[in-house]
């Protein structure tokens, strides 16, 4: 009987290639964004602005996690930097919050106080119609990834979004999702300052911005916290490997069994086995190496594995 594993093994450049093609979606459509945000003076396009300079600069944050949760163990760090990756995206997440969410909320709420005049109209048009292409290319290489994911582990998206042990790829999907859902915004609100006359649009449009921000930092923040004070892997792989564990020959039940992520595809378990009455200490230490031996290599996500033989 084999056991599946916790979370598959990402290829190599699977969380690189979708956060260098968010980065690059958003460096380029930051630029673009500020210039329209400057020359329409909307209080929705600043916002966007704002929104995408910290989701670029997120992206940045979020290649470093991966390069320095990369770096073999050694003595000082046996178990490996794994959790550096949560690390830096919940350093991501609270710039999300602090950049784009709280800055465009105040920036709504001195556009309702001040409202500001609507011009170049065309131009916040025709950038916000841009974002709306790059973004959602962005998402698309995103979306793609989370689904060869979720396909490794026969899961639906929806799951996979909530039990990924991977924070990299979920931020940028979310991000690239209210990107998109931002820019949508901003657009109704500039054509209906157009329309209207009133500056009321736009400056709802960069509270409400700002608040959706606010809202996935909140979760992003909520999710890396989990994961950086050792959260346990689902219970249903606890589960088959319990499974597992009782198959070898000798060992009469499994008390006990703990597992915990060490990173995105690493995890650590710990168990109790009870073994066959009459062993000898030799015997013993031969089945439990002989055990996670073969376990381990069936299972290669589990970089630790500990079995405490334990009496009835």
């Amino acid at each position: 009987m084999s056991v599946s594993a916790p979370e598959p093994e990402a290829a190599p450049d699977e969380s690189i290639r979708s956060v260098a093609a968010a980065f690059a979606a958003n460096a380029a459509i930051a630029v673009a964004k500020g210039v329209a945000a400057v020359f329409t003076g909307s209080p929705a396009l600043l916002a966007e602005t704002l929104h995408t300079v910290a989701d670029a600069g997120n992206e940045v944050l979020l290649y470093v996690a991966i390069r320095r949760s990369r770096r073999p163990a050694d003595s000082t760090h046996p178990f490996g930097y794994g959790p550096e990756r949560y690390y830096w995206a919940l350093l991501a997440a609270i710039g999300i919050f602090v950049v784009g969410g709280a800055v465009s909320i105040w920036n709504g709420i001195r556009a309702l106080i001040h409202p500001p005049e609507l011009e170049a109209f065309w131009v916040g048009v025709a950038v916000l119609l841009i974002a709306l292409v790059l973004d959602g290319l962005s998402r698309t290489v995103a979306l793609r990834q989370l689904r060869t994911q979720a396909a490794r582990r026969q899961l639906s998206i929806r799951e996979l979004l909530r039990e990924s042990a991977d924070p990299t790829v979920v931020t940028v999907y979310f991000e690239d999702t209210i990107d998109v859902l931002g820019a949508l915004l901003a657009l109704i609100a500039l054509v209906l300052h157009k329309w209207t006359g009133s500056g009321l649009p736009d400056a709802l449009a960069s509270i409400a911005i700002g608040l959706l921000l606010c809202y996935l930092a909140s979760a992003l923040t909520r999710r890396n916290r989990a994961l950086l004070t050792n959260q346990a892997v689902p219970e249903r792989y606890v589960d088959r490997l319990r499974e597992r564990l009782e198959t070898v020959d000798e060992i009469h039940a499994v008390t006990n069994l703990e597992a915990v992520y060490l990173s995105p595809t690493e995890v650590l378990v710990a168990a109790d086995v009870q073994l066959t009455d009459g062993l000898a200490g030799e015997q013993v230490a031969a089945i439990l190496t002989g055990a996670r031996a073969e376990i381990m290599r069936e299972v290669p996500v589990i970089a630790r594995l500990y079995l405490t033989p334990v009496t009835g």
